[in-house]
This record gives C-alpha cells, structure tokens and sequence, in this order.
C-alpha cells in the first residue's frame, strides 16, 4: 500500500530524492500511469543521478503526455537542471580538495634476464577480454533545442497512449475480445472513416509560387550537435555524418572537432 503522506512530501520537495524515494515513485506510476506529477517527479530523480534509464523514461513520459511542448519546458527550465549542476559543482570541489601533491618517485628500470621466460604469463586472456559497452549517456536539451527533441522522439518507437483505449480496456471483462483483434477493429473503422471523408479541394485563383523546403540533414538551421547525437544513439550513421558536416560549416571555429567526429562516426560504420 502507497504511503501517502510520504507521498505528498516527496512531490512537495522533488530536488531530496533518495534511492527509496525514486522506488516508491515508480511503483506509483505503475499503478497509475497517468499521475504527471509523478511521472515528473521520477524523471527528475533520474535526471538528477544521471541513470542510464532516463532517455527511456523521457520516451514513455512523452507517451503518456498530450502536449508535448510542455514537457520540453519542463526539462529544459532552469528548476529542473539545477539540482544537477549543483551536484557536479560540489563534485569538482571534492576532486580538487582530495587532490594530493607527492613527490616525485625516480625509478631505475633493470633489464630481466627471465623476461622472456615470465612472457608467456604475462599473455593472459583476461588481459584482451572484450570491453563492455558503455551505458548511454542522459541526452541533455537546451531551450533552443525544440526541434532537436521532436526529431528524437519521431525516433523512438513509443507512440503516443490513446487513453480512450485505456479506459475502454478497463471497462472490458474478462475473457471478451483479445486486445490485438480489438485494436486490429479499430484501426480498421479508422481506415474507413479515412477513406470515405470528402477531400475539400482549395480553388485556385492563380499561380502560386511555393518555395521549396530544405531538408534537415542538407544545410537547415535547424541543426544542433543534439540531433547529430541522436542519429549517433539510433546508429543511423549516415544522417549523422550528414548532421557533423552541416555543423562543420555553420560553425567553421569547431570545423576540426567536427572532422574528427565524422572519421569516428565513419570508423564505426565501417565496423558494424
């Protein structure tokens, strides 16, 4: 059973999330998927410890969200940044209080003579054991960064809830119609609805020029390093390459840094 005081003090003071708090958050928006307080709460805390879970929880709170832009605001406000940057700067000033200056060790190299013989000891497999892979680093976006943050969402493969089909799915008894020939119904009424609707054909009343739009990944200013990133994650390497050399020539100060991305990003296309 939720604790719902501790419940109504952990929403009232989201930046003191502890390890149980986050747990007892989770396990709240299980049972009740649409508690945006909640949801909000949680991707704060996870935000704030820099979890590996995070991108995914940002794709499903975007899911159980209906006006995305808010969202957006929200992690991208200053309120909701804040408990991180706090917490890297008392970070930094613990890094440079326990830095300790020794004094230098001289050290005579001898030549062993058993070298060759200690050689094949030294050739243990555990020594070339393949590196694991690294968890996914939490996507940060900036206020200027709204397209960026779309972009990555039409990436994800979460679409957004219908929460009609929820409450009807509430409403079903069990044993009636499975859930997959009950969505396969209503996607059909939906194709119909969409067939049959009249199309309204604009008059025309002369010629109009319409300019052309230029894609994102050929030169838009709409480009950021963000969205360069998430081709990156997604390993749609050609966009991404496509992305470090529109930012190349926008910022023509980091075109090296840029460069070296694009050899790196070719390096692991040549790889996969």
């Amino acid at each position: 059973m939720i604790d719902q005081n501790r419940l109504h003090t952990i929403l009232a003071n989201p930046g003191q999330l502890n390890a149980d708090d986050l747990e007892l958050i989770g396990d709240v928006i299980k049972k009740y998927p649409y508690f945006q307080a909640a949801r909000s709460v949680y991707l704060k805390g996870l935000y704030n410890i820099q979890s590996p879970q995070y991108n995914k929880e940002l794709q499903i709170t975007a899911a159980h969200t209906a006006d995305r832009s808010v969202l957006f605001d929200f992690i991208t406000s200053e309120v909701f940044i804040q408990n991180r940057i706090s917490e890297q700067i008392k970070q930094q000033q613990e890094q440079l209080e326990n830095i300790e200056v020794d004094a230098e060790e001289v050290v005579v190299r001898t030549t062993d003579l058993n070298a060759d013989k200690n050689f094949d000891q030294v050739t243990d497999q555990d020594l070339f054991e393949k590196k694991k892979e690294s968890q996914p680093k939490v996507l940060d976006f900036t206020q200027n960064e709204k397209h960026s943050f779309q972009e990555w969402l039409k990436l994800t493969t979460i679409n957004p809830i219908d929460r009609s089909t929820e409450d009807q799915k509430e409403h079903t008894a069990s044993g009636d119609v499975p859930e997959d020939e009950e969505r396969q119904e209503k996607m059909r009424r939906i194709d119909e609805f969409l067939a049959s609707k009249p199309k309204i054909t604009p008059r025309k009343t002369g010629p109009i020029d319409t300019p052309a739009i230029e894609p994102i990944d050929s030169g838009s200013h709409l480009m950021t390093e963000t969205l360069a990133k998430v081709y990156l994650a997604q390993k749609n390497y050609d966009k991404a390459i496509k992305s470090y050399q529109v930012l190349k020539l926008q910022h023509p100060e980091k075109s090296g840094f840029f460069a070296d991305r694009i050899r790196e990003i070719e390096n692991l296309q040549s790889n996969s």
